[in-house]
C-alpha cells in the first residue's frame, strides 16, 4: 500500500455537504427576514406586479402628454397601492392628488390640465 498523507473524500459527500450548507443558508434567510423579503432579493422585482409606484405612473402620464393622448391621460386608472384603513387598491388617474402629473412641464406646454379633463367628463 501507499503512504497517503491527506484524507480523502469522495465527490458525491462533497456535493452533499455543499446542498446541505447552502440550505442552511436559505433556511436562516427564511427565518430571519421572511420568505416574501426573501424572495424579493432573489429576483430583485419585488411585488413589482401588486401595486404602480406614483413615479411610474407619472413617466406614463408624460408619455401620455407627450403623445396627445387626452383620453389615457384623463382616464387611465393606476394601480398606485393599498388602502391604510381597510387595505383595498387605490386607483388614481394623471389629475389625481397623488400623482398631479398635470404640474409636469411637458404636460403644461402640451395643455393638458386637471380643468381640461373635468370639462371632457
Amino acid at each position: 500500500m501507499k503512504n497517503k498523507k491527506g484524507v480523502e473524500m469522495n465527490v458525491t459527500t462533497i456535493i452533499v455537504v455543499i446542498l446541505a450548507i447552502l440550505v442552511l443558508v436559505v433556511i436562516s434567510l427564511f427565518f430571519t427576514t421572511g420568505m416574501k423579503d426573501l424572495w424579493g432579493k432573489i429576483t430583485k422585482t419585488g411585488a413589482a406586479w401588486d401595486t404602480t409606484s406614483i413615479e411610474q405612473a407619472q413617466s406614463a402620464c408624460t408619455i401620455y402628454c407627450a403623445t396627445g393622448s387626452a383620453d389615457s391621460f384623463c382616464n387611465h386608472e393606476f394601480d398606485i397601492g393599498k388602502n391604510r384603513k381597510d387595505g383595498t387598491s387605490v386607483f388614481e388617474t394623471c389629475v389625481g392628488d397623488q400623482i398631479k402629473a398635470y404640474d409636469t412641464d411637458d404636460c403644461k406646454n402640451a395643455g393638458f390640465t386637471k380643468d381640461s379633463c373635468s370639462s371632457s367628463e
